[in-house]
């Protein structure tokens, strides 16, 4: 059953994500990068146009904003 983002695990846990325009069969983790803590791709896997290698900025490489994952459910 598919759950908010705001009950996402952000322990490192990967899990499957919905993300809007890119489906629901990405699995992602919160993950901690440059000091900076997001959501990213575990595998190697297509990600979102506006997610910068595989990483969900608030705002990517070129000025956008990132599209935010709106659901998960555990694997």
């Amino acid at each position: 059953m598919w759950q908010s983002m705001e009950t996402a695990p952000k322990d490192g846990s990967p899990i499957q994500a919905k993300i809007p325009g890119h489906g629901s069969d990405n699995i992602i983790q919160w993950m901690c990068i440059d000091g900076y803590w997001t959501w990213g791709m575990v595998e190697d896997q297509d990600w979102p146009d506006s997610w910068d290698d595989g990483l969900c900025w608030e705002s990517n490489s070129s000025g956008q904003p990132s599209v935010l994952p709106v659901a998960w459910k555990p694997l």
